[in-house]
């Protein structure tokens, strides 16, 4: 009889440690929604890497004067989209890599035809797809003037990273540069 007892005795033990149990993640079910995490949104943008961008020269333009500007893309070549504001580093660099006398280019030129300049908004680029920014330089103008030096080399860096890519471009440079922000292309261009 004792064994059949401590048998019974046994058995309600571990029900009534199922039901204890069961209450307690019952109970604590709507605690569990309260936690200190944040879903991350897969989707979401992040700012590009160097890794995630190519470089492409789009097309150039040559006005009197020796003015000239060139338009160029960051292309996102990866599998997520990512985001740049602000203006890229654009560097005229001499034979041995070093950047020349104003050969550093300056914030402030705007991709707006009606020379509005805006501020530099957040562009997010899709895989595959690119965003555009132009620069303006002097070369000289035409006459006897001695002519002014030409470049090989310049190195662009997008906005937010730190390691530049290098491309072959032959540049006569008179004077200053400027850059434009990062913007998406017109509608017509995409």
């Amino acid at each position: 009889m004792k064994q059949g007892y401590r048998r019974k005795h046994n058995r309600l033990r571990i029900l009534f440690a199922f039901i204890a149990f069961s209450m307690l993640l019952v109970h604590n079910a709507p605690a569990q929604g309260k936690q200190d995490f944040k879903r991350v949104d897969k989707s979401a943008s992040t700012q590009c890497r160097d890794n995630q961008l190519l470089v492409l020269h789009v097309s150039d333009d040559a006005a009197m004067g020796g003015l000239r500007s060139i338009e160029y893309d960051f292309t996102n070549n990866s599998l997520s989209p990512c985001t740049l504001k602000g203006y890229p580093n654009f560097e005229v660099l001499n034979e041995t890599g070093r950047i020349v006398r104003a050969g550093r280019a300056t914030h402030g030129l705007n991709m707006m035809e009606d020379g509005v300049k805006t501020t530099p908004q957040l562009v997010t680029i899709e895989p595959g797809k690119s965003a555009r920014f132009l620069v303006h330089y002097n070369a000289g103008g035409a006459g006897p003037e001695k002519p002014c030096p030409t470049y090989g080399k310049i190195r662009i860096t997008a906005p937010g990273i730190t390691r530049g890519l290098v491309l072959r471009e032959s540049l006569q440079l008179c004077g200053g540069v400027e850059v434009s922000p990062v913007g998406l292309p017109s509608a017509e261009e995409r």
